[in-house]
C-alpha cells in the first residue's frame, strides 16, 4: 500500500503505472482497499489511480473495500463505507446484477464494501464477507467493457 513504503508517492505511481504498462493491455478490475483514517495524501494518490483509469467511464470496475471493521457496528460500518465513498468521490450505490439463470434470485454485486476479517473469526463467521469480496473481484459485469491500458494511458503526469 501507500503508507507501506519508504518510497515517495511519486515512486509508487512510476512503479505501478510501469508494471501495468509493460505487462497488460486490458484491466478487468481494480481493487483498493483503506481501513482507519484515510488521509489526504492516500485519497490523492487513489483518485490519480481513478483518473488515469477512467473511473467515471468504469465504475463497474472499481471495487472499493473499506477493511478492518472487526470492532464496528453495523451503523459504524456503513457511516465508514459513505465516509470512504465521500471521501474518494466515488458513487456509492454502483453495483450491477448478475442473473442466477437456475430458477433462484439474480445476484446483486456491490462495488462498496464495509468488510471484516477478524484474525480469530472461525471460517462460518467470516464466510458471508469472504463471499461477497469473490464475487465482487471475480465476477465481471458483462455489460461493462474492460479498462483498457495503452501507452499513451500510460504517460507520467
Amino acid at each position: 500500500g501507500f503508507c507501506d513504503t519508504d518510497l515517495s508517492q511519486r515512486e509508487v505511481h512510476h512503479m505501478i503505472k510501469s508494471s501495468v504498462k509493460m505487462n497488460m493491455t486490458y484491466i478487468d478490475k481494480v481493487v483498493i482497499t483503506c481501513s482507519g483514517r484515510i488521509e489526504d495524501q492516500h485519497s490523492q494518490a487513489i483518485k490519480k489511480f481513478m483518473k488515469w483509469l477512467s473511473y467515471e467511464e468504469h465504475k463497474h470496475n472499481f471495487l472499493f473495500i473499506y477493511n478492518k471493521c472487526e470492532t464496528h457496528t453495523e451503523q459504524e460500518m456503513e457511516e465508514n463505507l459513505v465516509a470512504m465513498s465521500s471521501i474518494l468521490d466515488t458513487d456509492i450505490n454502483t453495483q450491477f446484477i448478475v442473473p442466477s439463470g437456475d430458477g433462484e434470485l439474480d445476484k446483486s454485486i456491490k462495488m462498496n464494501q464495509c468488510l471484516d476479517f477478524s484474525p480469530r473469526a472461525t471460517f462460518e463467521e467470516v464466510e458471508k464477507n469472504l463471499e461477497s469480496l469473490k464475487n465482487a473481484v471475480f465476477i465481471r459485469d458483462v455489460n461493462n467493457k474492460r479498462i483498457p491500458v495503452n501507452s499513451e494511458s500510460c504517460a507520467i503526469q
